[in-house]
């Protein structure tokens, strides 16, 4: 009989001061398993403007980080 896999996953829309997405996010972490983090970056244009992007892509690898401690033997 195979283990049954124990995890999470968590998406996110990275939204410019305009409220249009220029970026999204998947994240998946588990236990006894491989975990997986995409980004995808919809305008780059968009992306250089938007005042708040640095802030929010910290925000978010920490709680990435946060989120996958749970699962640390």
């Amino acid at each position: 009989m195979a283990a049954k896999t124990i995890g999470e996953s968590m998406s996110r829309n990275f939204m410019n001061e305009n409220n249009e997405i220029i970026a999204s996010s998947s994240v998946s972490v588990g236990l006894n398993t491989s975990g997986s983090l995409t980004i995808t970056f919809q305008d780059a244009q968009k992306l250089k403007d938007s005042q708040t992007i640095a802030d929010d892509l910290k925000t978010f690898i920490d709680d990435v980080l946060t989120l996958s401690a749970k699962y640390v033997e």
